[in-house]
């Protein structure tokens, strides 16, 4: 015969055990500091290649995926020979209406073999214009190639 009097040392055994059991389950004997992983963003490093004349203009899309990092530019070669420079302009892509506003930053004589201009970038539409910066003589065609470093 169970008499209520029995059960109550047992149900004092139990309750007891799960008590011990369950605040030696809260704590952490681990003393380190959490970390952080960090984000290391990939650059992405584009090309592009056309033609220009006397006055003319070219305009390369690009996007930016990564804001808040470097954006460089400039030009990797350009011929015939004598030509020197090039204007090169960044600025931001409209692709409804395809244009590309230089409201960023450019450079009327960037040159051959470096970097021409360089700034940071937000995400989004992206645009490199090459133009004559007021370099080509009258019946020249310069070939240019010129590199985005972005995120």
């Amino acid at each position: 015969m169970n008499h209520p009097a029995r059960r109550r040392p047992l149900a004092l055994s139990l309750l007891t055990a799960l008590t011990l059991t369950v605040c030696g389950c809260g704590g952490s004997s681990d003393t380190s500091t959490p970390t952080t992983p960090s984000f290391n963003p990939t650059p992405t490093t584009e090309s592009f290649g056309g033609s220009i004349g006397q006055n003319g203009t070219a305009i390369h899309p690009f996007p930016v995926t990564t804001g808040g990092y470097t954006l460089m530019a400039g030009y990797t070669s350009l011929s015939p020979a004598p030509q020197t420079s090039l204007g090169l302009g960044i600025g931001t892509w409209d692709a409804t209406t395809y244009t590309c506003s230089l409201n960023q930053i450019q450079n009327d004589a960037a040159k051959s073999g470096s970097t021409a201009l360089s700034g940071t970038a937000s995400a989004g539409n992206w645009c490199l214009r090459a133009y004559d910066g007021g370099n080509i003589p009258s019946g020249v065609t310069v070939s240019y190639v010129v590199q985005v470093q972005h995120y």
